[in-house]
């Protein structure tokens, strides 16, 4: 069976006829029938039945008909996509945990190719699918933010998937809360201060290690925990409740100058806190970079070093 097959078998079926459906696709009346049998043979079913008009679709090939016009479509689109796209687009894809300086990256990325033709994604997820989409191809580069003390585990996972790593920056964290939060006005905060308020926390999914999460968790210091998969939910949260989040960032807060005079959500020192998150990006080690990625790579250590120079300075340990 082949596609050309399936489009002998859409076209006799719109036509109704084998002679008229070889005139339309330019082939001998006896080509189509013996590509027809042939077909009929193979799936040992009668996909046409003759009749005073013509020929017919059998309830066998009216139901066959149904797949073989959905597969001819799917494989015309990725003609239409790859076979027909000018060699100038652009293609990029990079994959992050939810980390809003990579979003910013992304944005700036935008900006910059402007005009120019291109495909390009974005995708946050857990940090297993970050990892699978690098090593998969299905992203050029994926980000991470990293507990350091876990850097040597992540080093020799990475290095078993063909990847190679790049830190970009260590950076201290943070706990997040609403400017209505009656912590809020605090210079710091310490767990011991936050055990009675509900901890949100990012779902790794089947991969829930500690190791796993761009946070600094603390699941047996605290009894009132919140999963959510997503950042805006974990934004809301913060947002509308005394919920705290802790790690390397969350949009819209005090230490965030792309949302000067609307902060809504204060980024207040972790105290008594040594553990600090690495900022990597990772890459396929047997795939050079295309230009593209290259470009987003030197926007992504401009973000964060922005970000690491807008946010409020740890206390004196």
């Amino acid at each position: 069976m082949t596609l050309q097959v399936l489009r002998y078998v859409i076209e006799v079926a719109a036509c109704a006829s084998i002679s008229e459906a070889a005139k339309a696709l330019f082939i001998s009346q006896s080509t189509l029938s013996t590509a027809i049998k042939q077909l009929e043979e193979e799936l040992g079913i009668i996909l046409f039945r003759r009749n005073n008009r013509g020929i017919a679709l059998s309830p066998e090939g009216e139901d066959f008909l149904q797949f073989a016009r959905q597969i001819v479509e799917q494989a015309n689109y990725l003609e239409n996509r790859y076979q027909q796209k000018k060699s100038s687009d652009m293609l990029f894809s990079v994959s992050t945990q939810r980390l809003p300086f990579s979003v910013r990256a992304f944005v700036k990325l935008m900006e910059t190719i402007g005009l120019e033709p291109f495909d390009i994604a974005i995708r946050e997820c857990p940090t297993y699918e970050v990892i699978h989409d690098v090593e998969a191809g299905r992203s050029e580069i994926g980000v991470l933010a990293v507990q350091h003390r876990y850097l040597e585990i992540f080093r020799k996972l990475l290095h078993s998937g063909g990847i190679s790593q790049h830190k970009i920056h260590t950076l201290s964290p943070y706990v997040f809360v609403r400017k209505s939060h009656p912590l809020a006005q605090k210079n710091s905060l310490s767990i011991e201060e936050l055990k009675e308020y509900p901890f949100i926390t990012f779902d790794q999914g089947k991969n829930s290690g500690s190791h796993f999460t761009e946070e600094i968790v603390f699941y047996s210091q605290l009894d009132k925990i919140v999963h959510v998969s997503d950042r805006c939910t974990k934004i809301a949260l913060v947002r509308a409740t005394d919920a705290f989040s802790i790690g390397p960032d969350l949009v819209n807060s005090n230490g965030d100058k792309m949302h000067a005079g609307q902060q809504e959500v204060c980024a207040i020192p972790l105290a008594s806190q040594s553990e600090q998150l690495d900022i990597l990006w990772i890459e396929k080690t047997s795939r050079p970079l295309t230009t593209t990625a290259e470009l987003y790579v030197r926007l992504l250590a401009d973000q964060v070093q922005h970000y690491f120079a807008a946010m409020p300075d740890k206390p004196d340990r």
